[in-house]
């Protein structure tokens, strides 16, 4: 390693680091790059102006053009050697960096770095700068690894006269989280203060001018804020000394708020004991008689499952690189571990009907596993759509109009909704969750992935969950997070697949019944009245005639009609609603950028196949709607058929009502308008109104029938007079609907 090359000497006392863990390095890195790019990705590769070198990732590593000796160290070389040397298959080198040595960097001047930056009109940036930006961005939490090293080494190092001292302070402001980012940062930012070149007038501006003027006596709770207020007036110190023509005055506002955020009270959160598991195991999958349990480690050793009768399979890890936490992220993390590593076993010849008791171990630690093999004879699933989990869902009570369209808040929070909703269901035992898109909010940030899990990973212990991908499944997370543009949707999508493994169309069979999973979230042609997402281009697969996915739909229905007594088919976009994705496709007044009335486009074909009925979510309510038709039998047979559609956006986010400007003529209910709340005369909800819930089908055999009976369900808040809530009540809205079909076993 490199870090001391250029320091020798008898180091006096020496400095001892605290131990940090995983999470530290994250939190570190996070506000660093949020000090030294205002967090902004575009500006981990930069150059600033008045300068003679570019900067380089979260802490602004100078790397120098051939020829160009400026009056500051060179740490870009230093860092990037040792990060390449820490880094595995997730973060993989540029290739044009790829060499043995690090050289000077490749643009001699500023004005031809910029003229490469903007050389791509369609992505603005080079590949050569982009791939760098990307490998800088996965790479932060090696970079603050260097950061802390890089400075211990150092200063361990250095020989000072009044080294002791300045140590002494030092090792008391390394004893908190806040002093020891004031340290790491200030002394990455300005420097250790040791090269002679680093002078105005001669007075220096590093970590060891900013100690110095500190007195060793200052009582150990101020000891930050006089950090803080030293290093602000060495920086005012160092522009009033600099040459007039360099204007650093334009720099100092900017520099004070960087060091006035070192006396920020909130500090680094208290972590928790990290477990074993990422993601405790789960029922990835029920296919005939095999199954597959997944789960989610933070070490690399395989993990083991036991099956009752004592046989114990391995697993073979692979590094779930797609699970990384973006950049963006580091900053709001209260704990993070390393990129985990994905560990799943299939199970073959299960039987029917039983269940059977499993155990995984991982490093020692161990998790429980009750995998209930459905009955072939019936059938039992819930749906629901539009979780979108996100940690800062706990606390937020949604809007809630009135039926008079009066603002409101709804009774209780998000998370406490969606874990009533969650308990409902468990109590009934269903043999799979079927969720209609919208899981996460974003589906490219992963701490919205961390509280999907934290909600569903105990239920999907002993449930399967059955997903369809969502437009906020597809969204990378606002601004450089990428959004609906490529890079956001394909990370959105290697989640999602590493989770379920699963394509975005699928078709789920149980026992009498076919659950037809489609995807769509994007229309042809893009940004036309047959669009289904106008911001989303291109990554979604096509789903109207002619598309790949359409003539799949098509045989997969012809073969569930022919097959199972039951055809159900699941997508996120509702064709028929209420709500505000009920407008018109296109952006502007009166219209909706994600409409799902083209969508209505597939009516006939779910119609001619016999579908029974479709569930959607999109919008976040209870509705109802039915449109018949005819089912074509072949050879010119065929009878009068009728398709439900349920929009089932009730899971644990918004409780929207109807939208003025959509009309849906197929409605036959809509829990706004057909469940009118009953209030007491102290303000007491009794029953009725908009609230979290799901749809509860279940499929029986008997009578030379089978018989389908879909009740919408709704997890109650009982509320006291003071507004507190005293417990949740499974109830059912009034508008079940029995299917039946013959048997023709």
């Amino acid at each position: 390693m490199l870090l001391a090359a250029c320091l020798r000497g008898e180091p006096g006392r020496q400095l001892q680091m605290p131990e940090l863990r995983e999470a530290d390095y994250y939190w570190i890195a996070g506000r660093i790059f949020a000090n030294e790019t205002g967090g902004k990705l575009r500006y981990l590769v930069h150059w600033n102006e008045g300068e003679d070198f570019p900067s380089m990732g979260i802490g602004h590593f100078i790397w120098f053009p051939e020829g160009v000796d400026a009056p500051f160290d060179e740490s870009f070389p230093t860092m990037f050697e040792y990060v390449k040397g820490e880094v595995d298959e997730c973060a993989p080198v540029p290739a044009w960096l790829a060499g043995d040595e690090v050289p000077d960097a490749p643009w001699p001047d500023k004005a031809t770095f910029d003229a490469e930056r903007d050389s791509d009109p369609a992505k603005g940036d080079s590949d050569r700068i982009s791939s760098l930006r990307d490998w800088l961005a996965k790479t932060a939490p090696e970079q603050s690894r260097y950061i802390v090293a890089n400075f211990a080494a150092r200063w361990n190092a250095l020989e000072l006269d009044d080294k002791d001292v300045l140590t002494g302070v030092l090792q008391r402001l390394l004893s908190t989280p806040r002093g020891l980012f004031a340290v790491i940062d200030y002394s990455n930012f300005k420097g250790i203060g040791t090269n002679p070149r680093e002078r105005y007038a001669g007075e220096g501006w590093g970590l060891v001018q900013v100690l110095g003027d500190i007195d060793p006596a200052t009582d150990d709770g101020r000891l930050v804020a006089r950090f803080s207020e030293a290093a602000a007036d060495r920086l005012a110190l160092r522009v009033a000394n600099s040459p007039p023509e360099r204007n650093e005055a334009r720099w100092l506002p900017g520099w004070r708020q960087r060091t006035a955020s070192y006396n920020d009270k909130a500090g680094r959160p208290e972590l928790a004991e990290l477990s074993a598991f990422r993601v405790p195991p789960y029922i990835a999958k029920i296919s005939g008689s095999t199954a597959t349990i997944t789960w989610y480690s933070h070490g690399a050793a395989p993990g083991s499952l036991s099956l009752p009768d004592g046989t114990i399979l391995a697993a073979e890890p692979g590094r779930a690189c797609e699970l990384a936490y973006h950049l963006l992220e580091f900053s709001q993390l209260e704990d993070a571990g390393p990129v985990p590593w994905r560990q799943s076993i299939t199970i073959d010849g299960l039987e029917s009907g039983r269940d059977y008791e499993l155990s995984v171990q991982q490093d020692g630690e161990y998790a429980q596993v009750v995998l209930r093999m459905p009955d072939d004879d019936e059938a039992h699933f819930v749906v629901f759509a539009d979780v979108e989990t996100e940690p800062e869902s706990t606390g937020e009570h949604v809007s809630w109009p009135a039926a008079n369209d009066a603002e409101r808040r709804y009774l209780v929070d998000q998370t406490t909704g969606y874990a009533a909703n969650l308990a409902s269901i468990v109590a009934k035992r269903p043999d799979f969750i079927a969720i209609a898109g919208d899981l996460v909010e974003s589906g490219g940030e992963q701490r919205d992935w961390d509280e999907f899990w934290r909600h569903n990973a105990a239920v999907a212990a002993t449930i399967p969950i059955v997903p369809a991908l969502g437009n906020h499944d597809y969204f990378g997370g606002p601004g450089d997070f990428g959004g609906y543009r490529p890079d956001g949707t394909a990370r959105s999508l290697a989640k999602y697949a590493s989770y379920f493994d699963r394509g975005p169309y699928y078709v789920y069979e149980q026992g009498p019944l076919a659950l037809v999973v489609i995807d769509g979230n994007n229309g042809l042609p893009e940004r036309s009245d047959t669009d289904t997402n106008w911001y989303l281009d291109g990554t979604a697969p096509p789903w109207q005639p002619g598309s790949a996915q359409y003539e799949w739909l098509e045989k997969t229905l012809a073969d569930a009609q022919r097959e199972k007594a039951f055809t159900f088919v699941m997508f996120h976009g509702a064709p028929y609603t209420s709500g505000i994705h009920g407008r018109p496709p296109g952006i502007g007044d009166g219209l909706n950028f994600s409409s799902g009335l083209p969508l209505r486009e597939l009516t006939p074909l779910f119609l001619k196949y016999g579908v029974d009925a479709v569930f959607n979510g999109h919008d976040e309510m209870y509705e109802h709607s039915v449109v018949a038709g005819r089912e074509d039998f072949g050879e010119g047979e065929g009878a009068e058929h009728a398709v439900h559609f349920f929009t089932v956006g009730i899971a644990g986010d918004g409780l929207r009502g109807p939208d003025p400007l959509a009309e849906n003529p197929q409605r036959v209910f809509l829990a706004h308008a057909d469940a009118p709340e009953r209030w007491s005369d102290d303000g007491i909800l009794l029953d009725g109104g908009r609230h979290y819930g799901h749809l509860d089908v279940r499929i029986e055999h008997g009578d030379g029938n089978w018989r389908a009976k879909l009740e919408p369900v709704y997890v109650f808040p009982v509320m006291n007079a003071a507004g507190e809530l005293q417990r949740f009540e499974t109830r059912r809205y009034d508008d079940s609907v029995v299917l039946e079909r013959p048997n023709d076993d």
